[in-house]
């Protein structure tokens, strides 16, 4: 069942991948494979283009290294020798260094714009910076620390900002407005559909628990009056197609609960909105959500979620029960890969 599903992921979007800046190369061969899922193959090619020499290889391994949100078995299954072999630069030191540092060190502006976005330092210009540099997706986290950390002017300036990225507009509302209960969640429901929202609404905050945590934490209930303008996102918004392909393909008659499952399992939509091309300049955003690779990484990312103990799968919970029963059994059939 695991093979099939793989299959079907793959073939789906097979023609439809149309690379849109790389030329017949073994980059883009390496590149192809990887959008099809196939890190056995990918990343090997990858890691002797990057050792060889190739800026865009290196790049792409730093970033798939830091950033992969659903690793996959063959990943899972690697040593820590075996994953530097592959990540890593062969140096005298003891676990290599990444690539995104050597080429930085090397002088590359992408590569230190890239590190200097992991630091918890406000940074208007560093969000400016990687949208001149066309890494948007990667001005998610340097977004969140300017909404965390930075003071109100700032996080003004980026709410005015067309190049902010939209998805974290709620995230900046919460941090900025008036303290709420389950603001953050509010601030979701708020974007996501254009009704008010009553924040003294048992209902209302029901949804905003999920929509801020995922599964655990907020109504899942089919009968609250927010959940169909949450599915109804969820398989129209850009930064949820490869769950709405995902539960489209392999749960049509089910699709929208579907979504709603792999919402919660996956931790609400802070967490959701993060389906990224790991490289822009090399995978554009949109030819990377139209790929096996962003669906399997959906898939993933629910198979591999515990509960906050750790001790047992989040889908074999007993909430998780309650919501699709299309969804959980894809990824409890994904897990046993992994097994």
């Amino acid at each position: 069942m695991v093979k099939s599903i793989f299959v079907a992921l793959t073939v789906a979007t097979q023609i439809a991948i149309t690379p849109v800046a790389r030329a017949d190369s073994s980059l883009g061969e390496a590149v192809e494979l990887w959008l099809q899922g196939d890190d056995e193959q990918a990343l090997p090619m990858l890691a002797e283009l990057a050792a060889e020499g190739d800026v865009e290889a290196r790049l792409l391994l730093g970033r798939i290294e830091a950033s992969d949100l659903g690793p996959s078995p063959y990943r899972q299954s690697l040593g820590p020798k075996q994953s530097r072999k592959l990540f890593r630069q062969k140096d005298w030191s003891a676990f290599g260094q990444s690539w995104l540092m050597v080429e930085a060190r090397a002088g590359n502006e992408l590569a230190q714009t890239l590190l200097q976005a992991k630091h918890p330092n406000p940074d208007l210009d560093l969000i400016a910076k990687l949208n001149a540099l066309g890494e948007h997706q990667a001005t998610d986290y340097p977004t969140r620390i300017v909404a965390l950390y930075g003071n109100a002017s700032m996080r003004e300036t980026l709410q005015a900002n067309d190049q902010v990225m939209q998805a974290l507009k709620p995230y900046l509302a919460y941090l900025s407005q008036t303290p709420e209960p389950r603001g953050d969640g509010l601030a979701a429901l708020r974007h996501i559909q254009p009704d008010p929202v009553d924040a003294s609404s048992d209902q209302a905050l029901g949804m905003a628990g999920l929509l801020a945590l995922g599964l655990g934490y907020g109504d899942i209930s089919p009968d609250n009056p927010w959940r169909q303008s949450v599915e109804n996102w969820l398989m129209s918004s850009e930064a949820t197609h490869p769950i709405a392909q995902l539960c489209n393909q392999q749960c049509a008659d089910d699709a929208p609960a579907c979504a709603f499952a792999f919402l919660a399992l996956t931790g609400g939509y802070f967490e959701v909105i993060r389906i990224d091309s790991p490289l822009e300049t090399v995978i554009p955003q949109n030819e990377f959500l139209d790929s096996p690779r962003a669906r399997l990484m959906v898939l993933r990312r629910a198979a591999l979620a515990r509960t906050e103990t750790n001790l047992e799968w989040l889908s074999e919970t007993e909430p998780a029960a309650n919501l699709s029963a299309c969804a959980i059994k894809l990824v409890n059939d994904e897990r046993q890969a992994y097994e």
